[in-house]
């Protein structure tokens, strides 16, 4: 037990260790700060999840204590092979917010791991005494990790899995370098996606390497384990990224910085009443791009009489939220934005030729208008002309 107290204060195991912390944290702060995006927050809890688990068998593993638990041995391998596609996944949804809600397309990322969970399966339909006779073997022998027994995964998973990640980790740079070519993107953003990539491409780049010189070298296991300079340069990698979830809180959760210290520098309840009009309101630019992806992928402003709480029960946000962000981030009220999105529904089809088929009438009751008036003094704040007129004109072009 002394040993195993004196391996765990090794340079390697502290940097694990430190890296499993951070991460944890990182999903704490997730979950109470991400929820209004809640399947990307999803992709990057399990990616986080992944890389946690595959430190932790690393620091039993190698300590010995896996003994101790065997029912937690050749169990994360499935998980090692989704890190990758989750990141990726993440950051197509946060660069982009038509990829931010789950589409059953996204499952293909994940049949990747279908093979790691046969692989996994004779282990563990063993009893508790097989699986600790097992891992018992292991740590007298860790050369036994990498055999060709088969209650231990296949050796080529060491190759396939950190390789797949060095795929999806080039596709998640591509991401960013598109990314930052569309006009208005956040330029400290995709720097810090560049940054996190580069770090994760170098760590799966350096497990691939280990996991090959093991495989070539297994003689040497012990030492390459725990004397290796790639694996401290990789343990000082995966504390590096630990740390990178708390530079860039805006992409992860949806506040930034400056906001985080305004906050505690200056208190609501200790400003000036002329103060508190004037600062600016703080605004959940997540929230407000879900919203907006919601309403509009969903066509929920085509609803009959929708009203603020019915929107608020159909996207499961609180009322007073939604309300804050049509104050704060829209700037207007909720009915004059929802009509401006029947509007813009109504001259799509328009210009498409639909009124050839249908009276204008029928169409802004299509857009969820109950009422003529309602829909004609709606298109001439937005359209600047009457719903007669602007169709006037579409016929005339179509008449030249």
């Amino acid at each position: 037990m002394l040993l195993l107290k004196f391996e765990l204060l090794h340079p390697i195991f502290l940097a694990v260790i430190g890296a499993i912390f951070i991460f944890s944290v990182v999903v704490v702060k997730l979950l109470l700060y991400g929820r209004d995006k809640f399947y990307l927050n999803f992709l990057l809890s399990m990616a986080i999840a992944g890389m946690a688990w595959y430190g932790l068998i690393y620091l039993l593993t190698n300590s010995g204590l896996i003994k101790d638990y065997p029912y937690l041995f050749n169990k994360g391998l499935p998980f090692y092979y989704t890190v990758a596609p989750c990141l990726y996944l993440y950051f197509r949804g946060s660069l982009n917010k038509e990829h931010a809600i789950f589409k059953p397309s996204h499952l293909f990322h994940f049949l990747i791991a279908i093979p790691a969970v046969i692989s996994i399966i004779p282990y563990n339909m063993l009893s508790y005494a097989g699986q600790h006779e097992v891992v018992s073997r292991v740590v007298a022998d860790v050369e036994f990790a990498f055999s060709d027994s088969e209650y231990i995964v296949e050796p080529w998973h060491w190759y396939a899995f950190p390789f797949s990640a060095l795929i999806y980790t080039l596709l998640q740079i591509r991401l960013a370098y598109r990314a930052s070519k569309v006009p208005g993107q956040n330029k400290q953003t995709i720097n810090w996606i560049y940054f996190f990539s580069a770090v994760c491409f170098v760590i799966f780049a350096g497990m691939l390497l280990i996991n090959v010189s093991i495989l070539q070298n297994r003689s040497h296991i012990w030492s390459i384990l725990h004397e290796g300079s790639i694996v401290i340069f990789l343990c000082c990698c995966l504390l590096v990224l630990s740390f990178m979830f708390f530079f860039n809180p805006e992409l992860i959760y949806g506040f930034t910085k400056k906001a985080v210290l305004a906050e505690v520098k200056a208190p609501t309840d200790t400003l000036p009443v002329a103060d508190e009009k004037a600062r600016p309101k703080i605004v959940d630019t997540h929230l407000a791009e879900q919203v907006t992806l919601a309403i509009k992928e969903q066509e929920l402003f085509r609803r009959p009489g929708l009203n603020l709480s019915e929107l608020a029960s159909a996207l499961e946000i609180q009322n007073h939220k939604l309300s804050e962000l049509f104050n704060n981030h829209y700037q207007l009220n909720f009915s004059t934005y929802i009509n401006n999105l029947r509007i813009e529904y109504i001259k799509a089809r328009l210009d498409q030729g639909d009124w050839k088929q249908f009276t204008l009438e029928a169409i802004a009751l299509d857009a969820g208008f109950s009422s003529r008036n309602t829909f004609f003094n709606a298109f001439k704040k937005v359209m600047h002309t009457t719903p007669s007129a602007y169709l006037a004109t579409l016929k005339d072009e179509k008449s030249l």
